[in-house]
């Protein structure tokens, strides 16, 4: 909650003015035209962080060096003022906050710069309660995310003499293209169609959605490094049930259904023929034939050993041979040579350059000559025992072919026999299909905790997304307009506005007031007089301000409105040609029952609603607009005294 205590105006040379306001009550200020009334708005406005100092060029700018406001908080009482911009300069950045359970206003010596702006806002900010809110544009938009701040909340506030008349904008600034998007953007928030925790929700939605989108990525990558991985896996287990190899479900997980295909690798091909009856000639002839495979093995890699000897002897004997022709050399040589001397010149050598003697050179080439006889010598054992070996391997053949032939024969006399046997061999195929399968399979991490993550994630995000959801924010939106449009034709009617018979409503979209006549929808736009029009933002705004005190929402609790009572009469208004007493006394009705209105929400909203009227009339037979009546600026008392100099003058 925020309302104005006092506004006030420093001068260049040191003096101050102030206007006392009361918190929760009507307050009006009477004047002359010219007096600075409406440079009150743009006061307010500059000191809750305008970018610009919307106050009239003249003497209340230019005679002034600091604005300041005596703010009622809910935290007790704070002091805001803003230096005015000098010379040709829009804004200033110099502000100065103060604040306390009770403060009085501070003498201009006191002023200084103590925060900015962006400072400035901040803090009005929180102490009007709001929280962080950040609308999203619909992803068609190329608009970027709004986020609120306290001069949005402010749109609802402040009433210029140039806007409360205005037929086609309801709100201030809404002539702005820009301020009208934003208004429609926050409104939802401003109303409480968005709860407070909306922002922290759009925030755990952003991070659950990364989440999901990582873990889905790290499958992808998964999926796509076994590429058909998964499938060819369920398609072996497929063939491996039906071969009654396994009885693994479906819906196992994949690192169940690697380790069952590694077990299935590992395993020796079930028997089928053992499931059978008794069939004892052929256990007999398989039994047979078993044993002629590990003889045919046995012989085979006796076979193989002694093809490696060979080959390792020849190759040695060639080598000898090879060495035993470079020895022969040494022959040239004499036989008494000293192993220090040269063998060509007989010169001595150093003792580091020591050589083999003649006598070690032929010892050598003797021993090279017996190994390689001896190596000639046992090749052809070595040849006669592979022909040997092979001779078996052919008789052993002959015998798996009259086993095969025999079993063959058994077989065909039996039809289970043969249904075993196919069973059997298909059981082998699938078997070899699986281990080739799995030796290529890559290694992968067990993936199920994070299937189940992606689960859990899935779900929160479908629970945020309908949380944060345009469609359940337009539901929420909708209920709140309609609690304000109750209002809004209640307070219609009292003042008897056209069209205050057909239900009103508040057009978000347009941001405008709607009578849905039977007929057809009625804009204000559309609505003729002056009076209809300013009647119909002094209502909306007490509607809006009804909901938002009601609710506590973070909108400051203050209304001001600049001249009212422009489209009824003039100050000076008086009987002359074409303006009559009864019309005078028609306009002064009307008038004074907005006055009425505005004096009865406010008094229903015992304290927690402020309105500040700056206008004309001053109706001396009215009690309550005596009461409200704070300062008449006539007969020279104006906002800014006229004896303040410019800041120009000022040495």
């Amino acid at each position: 909650m925020i309302q104005i205590v006092a506004i006030v105006a420093y001068s260049h040379d040191g003096r101050s003015r102030s206007i006392q306001m009361e918190p929760g009550r009507v307050n009006i200020i009477s004047g002359d035209s010219r007096s600075g009334k409406s440079a009150l708005l743009g006061v307010i406005d500059y000191c809750f962080g305008a970018s610009e100092c919307d106050v009239p060029e003249g003497k209340v700018r230019r005679n002034v060096s600091w604005f300041g406001l005596l703010l009622q908080t809910e935290r007790g009482q704070a002091f805001v003022a803003r230096q005015v911009p000098a010379g040709d300069a829009k804004s200033s950045e110099a502000v100065y906050v103060k604040a306390d359970s009770e403060l009085p206003i501070p003498a201009h010596a006191e002023l200084r710069q103590t925060t900015n702006r962006e400072g400035l806002r901040s803090l009005l900010a929180s102490w009007v309660g709001m929280s962080d809110y950040l609308h999203e544009p619909p992803q068609s938009q190329t608009r970027v995310p709004l986020a609120a701040t306290i001069s949005h909340a402010l749109t609802f506030c402040l009433q210029s003499q140039n806007e409360i008349a205005q037929r086609r904008h309801l709100f201030h600034g809404a002539s702005d293209r820009f301020v009208a998007q934003a208004i429609k953007d926050t409104l939802p928030y401003f109303l409480g169609a968005v709860t407070d925790d909306y922002v922290a929700k759009q925030q755990e939605l952003k991070r659950v959605r990364t989440e999901v989108r990582q873990i889905e990525r790290r499958l992808a990558e998964a999926s796509a490094i076994r590429g058909e991985g998964v499938t060819r896996a369920d398609t072996l287990l497929a063939e491996a049930k039906a071969a009654g190899l396994t009885t693994l479900e479906d819906g196992a997980p994949w690192q169940q259904k690697v380790e069952t295909l590694r077990l299935l690798q590992s395993s020796p091909v079930p028997s089928a023929l053992a499931e059978g009856g008794d069939d004892a000639e052929f256990r007999r002839l398989t039994d047979e034939r078993n044993g002629l495979l590990g003889e045919q093995r046995s012989l085979v890699a006796t076979l193989e050993r002694a093809r490696a000897f060979e080959g390792s002897s020849r190759g040695f004997s060639s080598e000898a041979r090879e060495h035993a022709a470079r020895l022969n050399a040494v022959s040239v040589f004499e036989q008494g040579v000293d192993g220090h001397a040269c063998p060509l010149c007989l010169q001595g050598l150093p003792a580091e350059s020591s050589a083999p003697s003649i006598g070690e050179l032929r010892a050598a080439q003797a021993y090279i000559g017996e190994r390689s006889g001896a190596m000639d010598s046992a090749t052809p054992r070595i040849e006669s025992a592979i022909h040997e070996v092979e001779g078996k391997l052919v008789e052993l053949r002959r015998r798996m072919d009259g086993n095969r032939e025999l079993l063959t024969a058994v077989k065909r006399s039996s039809q289970r026999l043969q249904l075993a046997a196919d069973t059997e061999a298909r059981r082998a195929m699938v078997l070899g299909r699986i281990s080739l399968y799995v030796e290529n399979i890559p290694q992968m991490p067990d993936l199920t905790a994070q299937q189940r993550r992606l689960e859990e994630l899935k779900l929160q995000e479908q629970q945020l997304d309908q949380a944060v959801s345009a469609d359940v924010i337009q539901q929420k939106l909708e209920s709140c307009l309609s609690n304000v449009n109750r209002h809004l034709s209640d307070y219609a009617k009292r003042i008897g506005l056209e069209y205050s018979e057909s239900p009103l409503r508040l057009d978000p979209r347009a941001l405008t007031i709607v009578a849905d006549t039977p007929e057809r929808p009625v804009p204000m736009s559309e609505i003729g007089s002056g009076e209809n029009h300013v009647g119909y933002h002094i209502v909306a705004h007490l509607a809006l301000h009804t909901w938002f005190a009601n609710r506590q929402r973070p909108v400051p609790s203050f209304l001001l409105l600049d001249q009212l009572s422009q489209a009824h009469f003039s100050p000076d208004a008086a009987p002359r040609d074409g303006v009559t007493q009864e019309k005078l006394d028609s306009d002064r009705k009307a008038v004074k029952a907005l006055f009425g209105l505005i004096f009865d929400v406010v008094e229903s909203l015992h304290g927690r609603f402020q309105v500040l009227i700056t206008d004309h009339p001053d109706f001396s037979d009215d009690v309550r607009f005596q009461a409200a009546l704070r300062e008449r600026w006539r007969d020279g008392l104006k906002f800014v005294p006229e004896d303040w100099p410019r800041g120009d003058s000022v040495v």
